[in-house]
Order: structure tokens, then sequence, then C-alpha cells
């Protein structure tokens, strides 16, 4: 099977826009905005569950990659839920500032971050405690990403990408970006961030922190994820219909795969390669 292939098409009424891929494969999650849903689907496009968020607006999705605890955010009543792997039920209730966003929990499933749009800044709860804290951030905070101790931050309004030091509790440095920044991801050693206006990719070294270019992709570039060995990142381009692929260490867009009207994959969208049968 080439890259790039499709293997499944699965209907989910209400809007999908966030998306993650579960790290121990197997299954995808999604949530719809249009009314409220959480979605567990396998990769050959079976919809396993669903958990109903009446009176929701959901719209950031992360899976805790230790527990597989799924959790989303509710952008109009200030709060993440965390439900079980399988759905089946509500485990906690967390309150947030205004308008969460995006999503991402620490690789050993102690933390979850929040970027909390209203407020200018990243929320950082304790999985164990239920305690947290805030670190002030660009303007408008959009999608978040984590690596090792260090928070990743697009800042829409501020053309910025804040990094954040979750033990210090404290913003470190800026990157400059494009027009809009919408989220990033990492690869091969550098950071890659979607500019919404600018059509295009900042490109930054994940040690120094210094610009190294830019690339062009689709239309209002949005959702972004690495493969697992790092060898590709997939764009999803919301007005092009498309997703565009690149080569980290080339910085070149290598492939162009059309899709239905509308991508977003807001999160981490791209999960293990699974042995074929």
């Amino acid at each position: 099977m080439g890259e790039g292939t499709e293997i499944a098409r699965v209907p989910l009424p209400g809007k999908p826009a966030a998306a993650a891929a579960s790290p121990r494969g197997g299954a995808v999650y999604a949530v719809s905005v249009e009314p409220g849903r959480l979605w567990r689907v396998s990769t050959s496009g079976e919809v396993l569950a669903e958990f109903a968020l009446p009176g929701w607006s959901p719209l950031g999705l992360a899976l805790d990659p230790v527990s597989g605890r799924a959790y989303v955010s509710d952008w109009a009543e200030r709060r993440v839920v965390e439900v079980s792997p399988d759905l089946e039920e509500k485990l906690r209730e967390f309150p947030t500032g205004g308008a969460p966003s995006g999503l991402a929990v620490s690789a050993d499933g102690r933390r979850l971050v929040v970027a909390e749009r209203d407020e200018n800044r990243l929320l950082v709860i304790d999985l164990a405690s239920g305690g947290s804290f805030a670190v002030a951030v660009g303007e408008h905070p959009f999608g978040v990403t984590l690596r090792g101790d260090l928070a990743f931050t697009a800042d829409v309004l501020s053309n910025r990408v804040s990094v954040v030091d979750l033990e210090k509790r404290a913003k470190i440095a800026e990157i400059p970006t494009g027009e809009r920044p919408y989220a990033l991801a990492f690869a091969r050693g550098r950071g890659f961030v979607t500019n919404q206006y600018s059509e295009s990719l900042t490109v930054f070294d994940a040690a120094s922190l210094a610009v190294i270019g830019e690339i062009a992709v689709g239309e209002y570039p949005e959702g972004i994820a690495a493969t697992a060995d790092e060898g590709r990142l997939w764009v999803a381009n919301w007005f092009s219909d498309s997703v565009t692929l690149i080569d980290p260490e080339s910085l070149e867009a290598v492939g162009e795969i059309a899709t239905p009207a509308g991508p977003r994959a807001f999160g981490a969208f791209i999960g293990p390669r699974e042995a074929a049968p």
C-alpha cells in the first residue's frame, strides 16, 4: 500500500474538527462540534463507540499515552472533560479559563496542558492531584505541543510561538512565525508551524529555537502532525481541500493528497504504523 492511500472513510455527523490517533494503535478518536460528540473509530473505519457531550462546544482533543484516557476542551463553558478510553464513562471535569482550545498530555501522563485562548496563557494541570498553575504567553494561544519539559504554543494574533518551561513555570522564549500561526509539530530536530494566512510553514531549530526558513503549502493550513519515524509531516489545508506531505530533511513538499471539503485535523492525528495482517 502506497503512502497516502485511503484506507477508509467514516461518516461522522456534526462537523468533526479535532482528531487524535491512539499512540497504542488500533483506534482514532474524533470530536464533532455540532452536536457535541466524541467518537472512537477503528483504523479500518468501524465506529466503535461514541460519547455524548450535550450542551458542549467541544474543540480540542488529546489522549493520555499512558492511561489511554481522552480529554476534550469545551470552548464555550470553560472546562475540560476526562473520559475513559472505551468512552463508557466520564471520569473528571477540570475548570479552565476562557476559550480552552488546544490540549496536550505529557509522555509520562503526568500533565495536561491547555491553551486558554481568551486568557492569553497556558493552564498546566497535574493529572494525579488535579492541581494546576498558569503561565502567560502571547495573544490568543491555540495549538499546543509538548517536547520534553517544554510546551510550545502557537499564538495566533501575536504571530509568534511561545516556549514555556514547565518545570520553571515560565515562558523562556518566543519564535517569530508567519501570519496567524495555528499549530505545530516536530520532526528530525526541527519544529514546523502552520501559518493560516501565509499559506506556509515556519521551520525552526528545536535546540537553538532559531528560524531556519519557510515552506509553501496549501491555503489556510491548520492541522499538522509527524509520522512516528519523523520521516514525513502531514499538513491539513482547510481551504484547499488537501493534505500536503513535507520531507523534514529537505524542507520540501513531496506530495499532495486531495480530501473531502474542509480538512482540519486539529490534534496529534497520526498514530503508529500497524503491522500488516
